[in-house]
């Protein structure tokens, strides 16, 4: 993000940078300046008619790819225009903290090598400085062993973990990402999981962090060293997927849920075919079971059907549409039994099943609309469905379903 010129100002003689934020939040008196370069950097903030330093008051990334693009005369890039060609350069790979992060290359050079060839090590111990550290504190911490500054950081000083750090692609210096980076270092069960992964992609990493499951799982480690980001996140959408239908389905038919036979699969592959396994023991064996617990009604759905879009209304009728269709909807008893999930037949243009769900703010949204097998419906039957809910006069949400794990 670029700071308009109308909240800026860059000062030739001094230069400095002032940001006025009171233009923007209300408070003209709410000022702050990025000291100059040869001032050693760092932050000051107005205070009446003082300026105070406080690092901790300001955080902007005045060296980036948008920056060096602004015209020679906006003043964050007059400001940039000032700092040294190397320091520049070193900062660019940084999101957060350039501010601090200038005031240390100023006060210790030697930490442009840190910067360099450990660049999450030192964004990581720039966070460990005060709001007007000195040059001493400044030199005390840049100048120490790195496993001394990482155990400072998150308490364990490591050459394993120093070398975790190494391997990581594609980190994104983010501030959420300090108290992650932090978290992941302490989490003993994690680093040994990853001690021989070659390559880390860190946008996936945040994946497996917050939703530790997936570290179980033999298939999904390699997504951590998958050359396409994306790739990896389709990957884990589909067993996703997978692996919630299978959690349904066991708690619509009263079956074990193989956790453990998940987990030691290898392959999508090898987690689907169990889906289709239980998805066709769920529709030929425990229908009576099913009822028997449900009962046979399906609560009535809001949107009226039509004789192409059919809507399934009895529990019999669910587990027969998903033995048909060769696919889970049979496990999705329960959800329809929460009144706000409602599932229908599709006979035009193509044979389809329809899920489709009621938002808690009263819209609908077609969640998904699957072939035989699961297999995508043709962009005809999309515009079929999308006319239909016009027809109902119904607020809706026509975006086509996107997998979340």
């Amino acid at each position: 993000m670029i700071i308009d010129q109308e909240y800026c100002d860059f000062d030739a003689s001094t230069r400095r940078l002032t940001v006025f934020l009171g233009r923007a939040f209300g408070n003209p008196g709410d000022q702050v300046r990025l000291r100059s370069w040869e001032e050693g950097g760092g932050i000051e903030v107005r205070q009446g008619r003082e300026w105070q330093r406080n690092d901790e008051a300001f955080d902007y990334p005045v060296s980036s790819a948008e920056v060096v693009e602004l015209d020679a005369h906006h003043p964050v890039r007059a400001y940039y225009d000032t700092l040294p060609g190397n320091a520049a350069q070193v900062l660019q790979q940084f999101t957060s903290h350039q501010c601090r992060l200038i005031h240390v290359l100023r006060q210790y050079p030697q930490s442009e090598e840190m910067a360099s060839s450990a660049p999450i090590l030192c964004w990581a111990a720039s966070s460990l400085l005060g709001a007007s550290p000195s040059k001493g504190e400044i030199e005390s911490l840049f100048g120490s062993r790195r496993n001394l500054i990482l155990e400072r950081f998150c308490g364990i000083g490591s050459a394993s973990r120093l070398k975790f750090l190494t391997k990581i692609r594609d980190f994104s210096y983010q501030h959420e990402d300090l108290r992650l980076l932090k978290g992941m270092l302490r989490h003993e069960r994690l680093m040994i999981k990853l001690r021989h992964v070659r390559m880390i992609n860190w946008p996936v990493l945040r994946l497996f962090y917050k939703q530790p499951y997936i570290l179980e799982m033999k298939c999904a480690l390699d997504c951590l060293s998958a050359s396409n980001c994306g790739d990896a996140f389709m990957f884990l959408s589909t067993v996703g997927m997978y692996i919630r239908d299978i959690r349904r389905m066991c708690q619509t038919a009263s079956l074990e849920y193989p956790w453990a036979r998940i987990c030691a699969m290898k392959s999508a592959f090898q987690i689907k075919n169990l889906h289709d396994a239980i998805a066709v023991e769920l529709s030929r064996k425990n229908a009576e079971a099913i009822i028997e617990k449900y009962g046979e009604d399906l609560p009535p759905s809001p949107l009226r059907g039509t004789e192409n879009i059919v809507h399934i209304s009895k529990v019999r009728e669910l587990l027969v549409e998903g033995e048909e269709m060769a696919h889970c909807v049979g496990g999705y008893v329960d959800r329809v039994m929460s009144g706000d999930v409602f599932i229908y037949r599709i006979f035009e243009p193509e044979r389809a099943t329809l899920e489709v769900e009621r938002m808690p703010d009263g819209k609908f949204r077609i969640v998904q609309v699957k072939l035989y097998k699961n297999k995508n419906v043709s962009n005809m039957t999309l515009m079929l469905l999308k006319d239909w809910l016009g027809t109902n006069r119904c607020n809706s949400d026509h975006s086509k379903f996107e997998i979340i794990l």
